[in-house]
């Protein structure tokens, strides 16, 4: 996570270290330890407390035992409050006032923010700074603009943007036609044959909208892709692209033509980058001095077939992932997985398999890092979780797959009561357990070990080898399946120790 004193005021820094500190469920804090953390008084950490609360994301924070802890509204998340604080940010506002209006004067830009000349002077500075180590770019304090290449200014708003504002939110209103960029890009994707997932039709969006306001006032990539020029000819008789040109020059007067494609998408057009897998991948490819650095289509579907007989784990849509590796690798920050300035939504799900299948998740970083060692590439730690990432959330029913790596568990509910639980359970979690309501006087350790392999009940059992059993004092549906879950986590790990050895020792 970005956090530079540049760019954050010592407030919000605070702000984003506590958040950090509360969202981290395994290590909870007490006050000593939180004004330890952020170095502050405990009177600052109540005011810190009480700003946060103001925050319509959070629905409180209270103090459970000596700790203080964190509840989010259910429908917001850390994503969304960090959303609100960058919308307040002086250097953010800065920013994104640049990026939509001209101003004549310093005095005009600092009447806009609501902030003195001077401030805004030391906001500007404190801005570049910021802005020169991290995208090469900076204000100038005469055009009262973003001086830069201008692939990394693109950059730079291309994640503001897709951070601060919902996927239900159009930042580029009344400059912008959202109608028309959809339709635009839902045209170009039947024409390339390329279904969009909702995720990365919004990135698209995003794309587009930053790209167009930049290519209307005057500013170039200064490149024409084959691919759109390409795209360009099968389409300028379209009547769909006839008329959304039409609204292009209207709008912007530009002609939607080939170079006005690259610009709007820019990256996306890279030659090297595979849209569709049948039409785009080369039955011999051959890489040239410049693409030494990209680990081809090819060397990604052997490393998911590696991946597939190293776990028995089915990929059934290793080409699509393949893919995504594949142009990942290409786009590296452009990719949509990057699209954020502060918070990184990867960490808690890559976190989630950390300590659920840490062996699972350790064996797939040595994979997916395999085809740059074998090359003599580097591979940075952040795109290392970009890919990983990626694997992860795009693998087809993965969930379902790791719970079905192991054969089906039996399972013998034994109660006191009328079997409500074993009910439950059976007509729950059948497709994963094997479950059986004991209903017999007597209860046989002996036949049971050898019939099952774990023991749910609510009465006191002899301990018997070969068999787990879990005693409740309240045994209800929701511990139960807790419990279950945690069991068919440690038999996956277990599962994969093996599969991992087993393969080591070939």
């Amino acid at each position: 996570m970005i956090t530079t004193k540049e760019l954050f005021s010592n407030q919000q820094l605070r702000s984003f270290n506590l958040l950090k500190l509360l969202n981290q469920e395994e290590h909870c804090c007490d006050y000593k330890d939180i004004c330890h953390h952020l170095d502050c008084s405990f009177l600052t950490l109540q005011t810190e407390i009480a700003h946060l609360s103001t925050f319509s994301e959070i629905k409180s924070l209270p103090y459970k035992g000596p700790y203080l802890t964190l509840d989010y509204q259910k429908e917001s998340g850390p994503q969304k409050l960090y959303q609100s604080i960058l919308l307040e940010t002086p250097s953010l506002r800065l920013i994104e006032a640049i990026f939509f209006e001209e101003f004549d004067s310093l005095d005009e830009l600092a009447e806009s923010l609501f902030i003195s000349l001077s401030t805004l002077k030391r906001l500007i500075k404190r801005t570049n700074h910021f802005l020169q180590l991290v995208y090469g770019c900076h204000i100038d304090f005469k055009s009262i603009t973003m001086i830069g290449k201008e692939e990394d200014i693109r950059l730079l708003y291309l994640k503001y943007f897709s951070e601060a504002y919902d996927c239900g939110q159009w930042p580029f209103v009344n400059r912008v036609n959202e109608r028309a960029v959809m339709r635009l890009i839902d045209l170009i994707a039947q024409q390339l044959d390329a279904p969009v997932s909702h995720f990365f039709f919004h990135h698209l969006k995003v794309v587009a909208g930053v790209n167009i306001i930049r290519f209307a006032k005057g500013y170039r990539i200064n490149h024409t892709y084959t691919r759109s020029t390409r795209l360009f000819q099968k389409l300028k008789e379209d009547p769909n692209l006839q008329e959304l040109a039409q609204l292009f020059w209207q709008d912007f007067a530009q002609p939607l033509d080939a170079l006005a494609l690259s610009e709007i998408f820019s990256t996306y057009f890279h030659q090297e980058i595979i849209v569709n897998t049948q039409d785009d991948v080369p039955q011999t490819p051959a890489l040239v001095p410049e693409e030494i650095n990209i680990i081809s289509y090819k060397e990604w579907l052997e490393t998911l077939e590696s991946i597939q007989k190293r776990l028995s784990l089915p990929i059934s849509n290793s080409k699509e992932i393949a893919k995504i590796l594949h142009n990942a690798t290409i786009l590296k920050e452009h990719d949509a997985y990057q699209s954020y300035l502060v918070y990184d939504y990867k960490e808690p799900y890559i976190d989630y398999f950390q300590k659920s299948y840490p062996l699972l998740l350790e064996a797939l970083k040595k994979a997916l890092l395999a085809p740059f060692t074998k090359r003599g590439i580097a591979c940075p730690e952040k795109q290392q979780q970009q890919l990983l990432y990626s694997l992860l959330v795009n693998w087809d029913n993965l969930f379902l797959h790791l719970s079905q790596a192991i054969s089906q568990q039996k399972v013998l509910v034994i109660e006191k009561g009328t079997r409500n639980t074993g009910q439950f359970l059976k007509a729950f979690t059948g497709q994963y357990f094997d479950i059986t309501i004991h209903d017999h006087y007597e209860i046989d350790m002996r036949a049971i070990r050898k019939k099952y392999d774990l023991v749910l009940t609510d009465i006191s059992l002899e301990k018997s080898e070969g068999i787990d059993i879990y005693f409740f004092s309240q045994l209800v549906p929701s511990v139960a399946l807790e419990e279950l879950n945690h069991y068919l986590k440690e038999k996956v790990e277990k599962h994969f120790m093996t599969c991992l050895a087993e393969t080591e020792e070939l």
